[in-house]
């Protein structure tokens, strides 16, 4: 049986949002907001590494020639991936409330594998697309002093194995991981600080998932 044609399938898996909240303060002050001192500057104040549930589709072609098989895949996945936290700076007094929320993930990717048969062992790389929803600041006023939603992008690698049950038919455990950088902004004016303050979300994604093919 070859493996060469398009194919259509689902995934299911867990998505692990590893994320870094940093509080970089005013240009030229430390970060007095959130630790009252010069500790903590341009370090992460929250790293949360939270698993979710992820599930979606993937289309993709392959072409095999000997034992070689060579490939494109796009995949999107829903995900349920919400963590958050509250906590007082020992020497602020007020607390802080921080939430990282992963609503999805997106990849387009190439694939070179080694058929054995009905077994196939691949890696995959390529460009990765996420929504992230991030916020933090004093508990009392909301906790959404500093705000950002938007889509970001990265980059993607892993690797897995498939298995080709019948001819139409694969069945396939994968792992992926996603680096989408760190993005730095200014909120101008915030509560509790007179001028611009900055600060910095970082994130990696990593999904572990089994999923189901009908090739053709």
């Amino acid at each position: 049986m070859s493996w060469t044609g398009p194919y259509v399938g689902i995934n299911l898996g867990a998505a692990w949002n590893n994320a870094k909240f940093s509080d970089l303060g005013s240009p030229g002050i430390s970060p007095l907001l959130l630790f009252g001192t010069d500790s903590g500057a341009n370090d992460p104040f929250w790293s949360p590494n939270h698993a979710g549930f992820a599930g979606g589709g993937q289309l993709g072609y392959n072409y095999q020639t000997g034992n070689f098989v060579f490939g494109i895949e796009g995949d999107f996945s829903g995900i349920a991936n919400k963590a958050s936290v509250t906590f007082t700076p020992p020497l602020r007094g007020l607390s802080i409330s921080a939430t990282s929320d992963l609503d999805w993930m997106a990849t387009v990717r190439g694939r070179l594998g080694l058929a054995f048969g009905q077994a196939l062992v691949y890696g995959t790389g390529g460009v990765a697309f996420a929504r992230f929803s991030d916020a933090w600041g004093f508990t009392f006023l909301g906790g959404n002093a500093f705000a950002k939603d938007e889509t970001r992008t990265g980059w993607v690698a892993g690797g897995g194995f498939e298995y080709m049950i019948t001819r139409n038919w694969t069945v396939r455990v994968e792992g992926l991981y996603a680096d989408f950088g760190s993005d730095t902004f200014t909120v101008v004016d915030p509560p509790g600080n007179s001028g611009p303050y900055n600060t910095k979300f970082q994130h990696t994604v990593a999904t572990a998932r089994a999923g189901l093919n009908w090739k053709w």
